[in-house]
C-alpha cells in the first residue's frame, strides 16, 4: 500500500499533466531531490512504469492505471469525496471511474460504509445518479478522521510515521525482528516498550540512510560484552542482513541503551541506578528538574519510571546528535502540531528546558519524537474527563444486575460510572443517564433508556446514543461558557490592515492591549518571543496561535485579530491571531478550551470564516455556530 508521502507525489503529478522536475518536487514534497528519487523508484517497484522518468524530470504515464488500494483505503477515498461535495453530491458512474473500480464493486463499498457509520446523523443516499452525504459537518468530519487515523489514536499515529520514515523497509517486519530476538531471550515487554525500540531503531536506520553514522564510541570497555549490547547487535545483523543497513559499533552502543533492565523489568521499574552506568547523570538529573517543573506549570503527572528511563535514553542519544547538528529529519511528524496540539505544545515547552540546562539545540522534527514519546506514554494513561454516571435499576436484582453490570462495563469501559439498584429503590438523582429492564421505570422517568435483561444489540446502540448525546450537551454547554469567559472584546481586534507590519510588530501590538487590560505582565512578551523561536505558531489552515512557553499570565484570555488581507507569518499565510495568555490556576479549564478550539480552526474553512468577522459579536457567533456543527 502506497504511503501518504507517495500519494501526495501521485497526487500532485496527477494534477501537472506535464514533465514536473526534481527540484519542484522536493520543494513540494519538503525534502531533498534524493528522497524523490528513492520515493519514485518505491512507486515503480510496487506499481511499473506508473511514473515515467527523463531529463526534463517525472511525469505520470497516462497509458497506467493509477493505483487505489484495498477496501479500507477505498471507503476511505469514497467518503471524502462525499464529504467534498456535500451539496451536489457524485456522480455514481464518474465515482468508479475515478477509483478504476467496477460499478459492482462501488455498490458493495458504499453498503458497507452505511453499515459502518453508527453517527445516525450521517446518512448516505441516493438520489437517482447521485450520491450524497448529508449530516453535520463536523459529524462527516470526525468520521472520515476514524477511517484515516482510527479514531485519531496516537499509537496508530506513531506506527504510520514510523512506517513513513523507514520507507521501503517493513514495520511489521522489523517489529516482528524485535520481538522475536527478545523472545529467543526469554524477554516479555509492553507495546510502550516495543513501540519505542522500533522508534529507535527507525530513528538510527534514517540516520544511517541519510550519512550520519555514530563514529563516537561511549567509551566503555565492557560494552560490547554485556547482554544488552549483543541483543543490539542480534538485531542490527538480521537487520543488516535482510535490508543491507550497516550499523556502526557506537550505532550500536547506543542501541543498547534501549535493553537496559529488559532481563529484569523489576529492576527497571524498581531501582533507577543503573540508568545512570549508561546515560550521562547530567541529562539524568536535568530530566529529573525538568519533569518536576512540567507537573507544577501544567499539572500534567509524568513521574513514570519506566518512561523517565526510556526519554533519558532517548536525550542521551539526541544529546550526541545535538552535538554534530545530525539530526533526523521527518517533516511528517510535524502534523502532530495539528492533530495533538497540547500534546506537542508540552514537548515544546519539555525541549526548551532541555535545552537550556544542557545548552543543546535541537529543530523541530527532534521536538515531535519527543512529542511522541509523551503522547505514546499519556495514550497508556489516560483517563475520561467526560465520564457519565449511569444508574441500573433492574426487575430481578440478584441475578439480573450481575450479568447486565458486567455486559455494560465491558462494552462501555472507563467512559461510564455504573451504579446499580433495584426497582423498588428510588432513583436518586445523582446520575446522568437512567437505565432499567423495567417498562414502568422507564416511562416514568425522562430521559431514561429501557432495555432487556439480557443485552441485545439494538440495547447497545440505544446507550451508545443516549452516552454521545449527554457528552455532546455538556462539550457544548462547557465550550459556550468557555468562549465567554476567555474570548473578551476587549481584547478583540477587528479587521487590522498588515501592510507593511511583520508578525513580530502584530504580537508586540497585542501584547500591549492585554498589559493594559491586565491580563500580563511586562515580561510576558519576551516568553512569547521565546516559544515563537522554539517552533513557528502559525498553522496551514490560516491563524496563528502566539502563546508562552510558561503558565504565567494574570489571566486566562484570548486576544483576536482579524486581518485584510493575508500575512506570511513563517511558513504559512495568515488572516486570524489567536493570541494565548494562560493563568496556571485556570489551566485545566483553560486546555480543554484551547484543544477544541484548535481543532475548530485547524479547519480552513473555519478560519476563512472567522477572520471574515466583521466585530466581536459575530466572530463569537460564528464560532458558537462551529460548536454547534461539532456536534
Amino acid at each position: 500500500m502506497l504511503t501518504k508521502k507517495e500519494k501526495e507525489l501521485i497526487d500532485y503529478l496527477s494534477k501537472k499533466k506535464r514533465w514536473v522536475t526534481s527540484d519542484e518536487l522536493a520543494e513540494f514534497s519538503k525534502c531533498t531531490t534524493r528522497t524523490i528519487r528513492n520515493r519514485v523508484a518505491k512507486i515503480n517497484q510496487n506499481q511499473p512504469e506508473l511514473i515515467s522518468t527523463s531529463h526534463l524530470g517525472y511525469q505520470l504515464n497516462a497509458e497506467v492505471k493509477l493505483p487505489v488500494g484495498g477496501t479500507e483505503d477505498r471507503k476511505s477515498r469514497i467518503f471524502l469525496e462525499l464529504l467534498k461535495h456535500s451539496s451536489e453530491g457524485v456522480d455514481f458512474y464518474e465515482l468508479a471511474e475515478k477509483l478504476f473500480i467496477s460499478e459492482s464493486t462501488l455498490k458493495n463499498d458504499i453498503q458497507q460504509l452505511k453499515k459502518e457509520i453508527t453517527n445516525e446523523a450521517i446518512q448516505i443516499i441516493f438520489e437517482q445518479e447521485y450520491i450524497k452525504l448529508t449530516g453535520p459537518e463536523r459529524a462527516k468530519r470526525r468520521y472520515l478522521i476514524s477511517l484515516l487515523y482510527n479514531e485519531s489514536d496516537l499509537q496508530e499515529k506513531l506506527k504510520a510515521s514510523i512506517q513513513q520514515m523507514i520507507g521501503y523497509i517493513s514495520l511489521e517486519k522489523l517489529q516482528q525482528t524485535i520481538q522475536d530476538v527478545l523472545s529467543d531471550h526469554n524477554i516479555q515487554i509492553n507495546q510502550y516498550s516495543l513501540n519505542n525500540m522500533v522508534l529507535h531503531f527507525a530513528i538510527s536506520i534514517e540516520r544511517i540512510r541519510q550519512g550520519h553514522s555514530l563514529k563516537k564510541s561511549l567509551n566503555r570497555d565492557s560494552a560490547q560484552r554485556n547482554a544488552e549490547f549483543l541483543i543490539a547487535e542480534e538485531i542490527s545483523n538480521k537487520l543488516a542482513q535482510q535490508y543491507d543497513i550497516h550499523f556502526s559499533h557506537a550505532e550500536l552502543e547506543q542501541l543498547s541503551l534501549l535493553f537496559i533492565g529488559m532481563q529484569n523489568e523489576s529492576l527497571m521499574n524498581e531501582n533507577s541506578q543503573q540508568l545512570s552506568n549508561f546515560v550521562n547523570q547530567k541529562i539524568i538529573t536535568a530530566l529529573q528538574d525538568v519533569l518536576t517543573e512540567v507537573e507544577q506549570t501544567y499539572l500534567v503527572e509524568l513521574h513514570d519510571e519506566e518512561f523517565f528511563n526510556k526519554l533519558a535514553i532517548h536525550l542521551q542519544s539526541l544529546y550526541y546528535r545535538s552535538h554534530y547538528e545530525t539530526f533526523t529529519r521527518n517533516s511528517s511528524l510535524l502534523d502532530l502540531k495539528t492533530a495533538y496540539p497540547l500534546t506537542y505544545d508540552l514537548a515544546v515547552y519539555i525541549s526548551s528546558l532541555i535545552q537550556d540546562r544542557l545548552d543543546i539545540w535541537f529543530n523541530d522534527d527532534e521536538i515531535s519524537f519527543i512529542a511522541l514519546h509523551i503522547g505514546s506514554f499519556l495514550e497508556t494513561q489516560k483517563h475520561f474527563r467526560n465520564q457519565v454516571t449511569i444508574q441500573l435499576i433492574v426487575n430481578d436484582y440478584h441475578d439480573i444486575a450481575e450479568n447486565l453490570s458486567k455486559q455494560i462495563e465491558e462494552r462501555f469501559g472507563e467512559t461510564i460510572n455504573l451504579l446499580v439498584a433495584e426497582k423498588w429503590k428510588a432513583a436518586n438523582g445523582n446520575y446522568d443517564l437512567l437505565l432499567t429492564t423495567d417498562r414502568e421505570t422507564a416511562s416514568e422517568y425522562a430521559g431514561s433508556v429501557f432495555i432487556h435483561p439480557f443485552l441485545t444489540n439494538k440495547d447497545v446502540k440505544k446507550i451508545e446514543k443516549r452516552i454521545n448525546s449527554l457528552k455532546s450537551q455538556r462539550e457544548k454547554r462547557r465550550m459556550y461558557q468557555a468562549i465567554e469567559k476567555f474570548i473578551l472584546p476587549e481584547l478583540y481586534f477587528n479587521q487590522i490592515d498588515p501592510a507593511g507590519l511583520e508578525p513580530f510588530e502584530i504580537r508586540k501590538q497585542i501584547n500591549q492591549r492585554m498589559i493594559e487590560e491586565d491580563f500580563v505582565d511586562d515580561q510576558f512578551f519576551e516568553r512569547v518571543e521565546k516559544r515563537e523561536r522554539m517552533s513557528p505558531t502559525s498553522f496551514p489552515s490560516g491563524i496563528a496561535v502566539p502563546h508562552s512557553v510558561e503558565l504565567e499570565a494574570q489571566r486566562s484570555g484570548v486576544a483576536i485579530m482579524t486581518l485584510q488581507e493575508p500575512l506570511v507569518w513563517a511558513d504559512h499565510t495568515i488572516k486570524l491571531i489567536a493570541y494565548i495568555a494562560i493563568n496556571k490556576n485556570e489551566a485545566n479549564e483553560f486546555n480543554d478550551f484551547f484543544e477544541t478550539f484548535i481543532e475548530i480552526v485547524s479547519e480552513p474553512i473555519n478560519t476563512k470564516q472567522l477572520s471574515m468577522s466583521e466585530d466581536y459579536d459575530e466572530f463569537i457567533l460564528r464560532l458558537k455556530s462551529m460548536v454547534e456543527a461539532d456536534e
